[in-house]
């Protein structure tokens, strides 16, 4: 069962607070609580969950301020509590293995304590903030840096998330959508700079196949399927730089043209498509964070403006559910946002849904099976679980996650019953593809009837 914000920790959650609390690693507490290493990384998923903290230092404020732990003498009471062997982590032993010596600390990791004690007792006298409220990134979203987080796989089941053939490239700031029976992957941003190339696979196989690179290498750009072309619209450059130029894709052919250019420059943009055309929501210009909407009409080939947003943002992400545009999350320089909007394409105007129940930046939404669903994003945030969201209710719900920790900047798409997650960002650009059957059954319609 997934675990909610608010929830009392368990005994070995507080075990296992009061050894992070002493600057242990994951592979330390494994260690000395006789669990394997990915229980410990499943425990404090759960506990970072439970308290809304967003690293190891928070949670160990957090510890200090509900009395969990007490300072003085927290290498001693950390070396001295080791719990008995469990049939259930390890093999069966005849007898209990005997508590593993507490090696000297080196001075670094006194000094690293040190430290972390000093802030924390800062940040008692700072006022606090809400709960998943995330601290604002640098460099205006546009550049990944690697952040002391915990991030890890979460453990898959036979009904959960599967890991399917991985990316032929690692990256993360890409562009995917679905067209017919396949996936399409285009542009991003890899451990070698800025890509083009095209990425193209087929569920029914399982196998990855290159088509013919963009002509530009853009990175925070998105893809959307129209009639018989996929829409490439805007993107950055290595130097965080928007463009306005638009490419179309003709699958057929294997060929990409050029359309109509943007009515400004723009990445880091939500975009959806409806009705034979492509609506695109907010973004990056190079100075600011916009509140647009253009919609891009393939039949004219032609950009037109529409009602705005409430907000100015990028990051966010847009996904069509029956006749309405959902748009969700983002970021605007300054926080992510949880905010979700509907657009009413028939009548040009919005309308507001629940929000998030995290600020999601940089994550991914697909609606299948008259069902939204959330993943990832974040640049502080410990994210611990997705989120589906229920028009009937207009409700969110949490769900599980493929990846714990920080995750944004992925693609994600919905093809026949099933969700597919493609890279993304997490401590390092991944080339991981995981799935998910959202719709366990589905509903054939005989074509032909016979008599007896």
């Amino acid at each position: 069962m997934p675990v909610e914000y608010g929830e009392p920790l368990s005994e070995r959650e507080i075990e296992i607070v009061e050894l992070v609390a002493v600057g242990l690693t994951n592979r330390e507490i494994a260690i000395r609580t006789y669990l394997s290493h990915n229980t410990v990384k499943v425990h404090l998923r759960n506990i970072f969950t439970k308290t809304g903290v967003a690293s190891r230092t928070e949670l160990t404020v957090l510890a200090m301020q509900e009395g969990w732990i007490t300072v003085p003498g927290i290498p001693e009471a950390a070396a001295e509590n080791v719990p008995p062997a469990t049939t259930l982590e390890m093999p069966a032993v005849e007898q209990p293995l005997p508590p593993l010596p507490s090696p000297p600390w080196p001075r670094v990791r006194w000094a690293a304590l040190a430290v972390g004690l000093i802030l924390a007792g800062m940040v008692l006298f700072l006022p606090q903030r809400p709960v998943g409220q995330a601290i604002a990134p640098a460099a205006s979203g546009l550049v990944d840096q690697p952040q002391a987080a915990i991030v890890a796989a979460a453990p898959s089941s036979e009904k959960g998330w599967q890991e399917l053939t991985p990316l032929p490239v690692r990256r993360a700031r890409l562009g995917v959508t679905t067209y017919r029976s396949q996936i399409y992957v285009v542009g991003g941003m890899t451990e070698d700079g800025l890509t083009g190339r095209l990425d193209i696979y087929t569920p029914e196989t399982g196998e990855w196949r290159s088509g013919t690179a963009c002509p530009a290498a853009l990175a925070n750009v998105g893809i959307a399927a129209l009639a018989d072309r996929l829409l490439v619209p805007g993107g950055c450059d290595a130097g965080g730089a928007p463009s306005a130029r638009t490419y179309l894709y003709d699958p057929a052919n294997d060929t990409w043209a050029e359309g109509a250019a943007l009515p400004q420059p723009l990445c880091a943009y939500a975009l959806a498509a409806y009705d034979g055309r492509a609506y695109l929501f907010g973004g990056w210009n190079g100075t600011t964070y916009q509140a647009v909407t253009y919609i891009y009409d393939s039949a004219g080939d032609t950009w037109s403006e529409a009602a705005p947003p409430a907000e100015a943002r990028g990051f966010g992400a847009a996904a069509t559910l029956a006749d309405r545009i959902f748009y969700v999350g983002g970021y605007d320089d300054r926080r992510e946002w949880a905010t979700c909007a509907i657009y009413l394409p028939s009548e040009d105007r919005w309308e507001e849904c629940a929000p998030l129940l995290l600020p999601r930046g940089g994550l991914g939404l697909a609606a299948i099976g008259g069902r939204l669903y959330a993943l990832g994003g974040g640049w502080t945030n410990y994210l611990g679980f997705n989120e589906r969201y229920d028009p009937a209710g207009d409700t969110w719900t949490v769900i599980e996650t493929p990846i714990i920790g920080e995750w944004r900047n992925l693609g994600l798409t919905a093809y026949e019953t099933s969700l597919y997650a493609i890279g993304g960002w997490s401590g390092d650009y991944i080339n991981r593809v995981y799935t998910v059957e959202v719709l366990p059954w589905r509903v054939f319609i005989p074509t032909t009837f016979f008599s007896p």
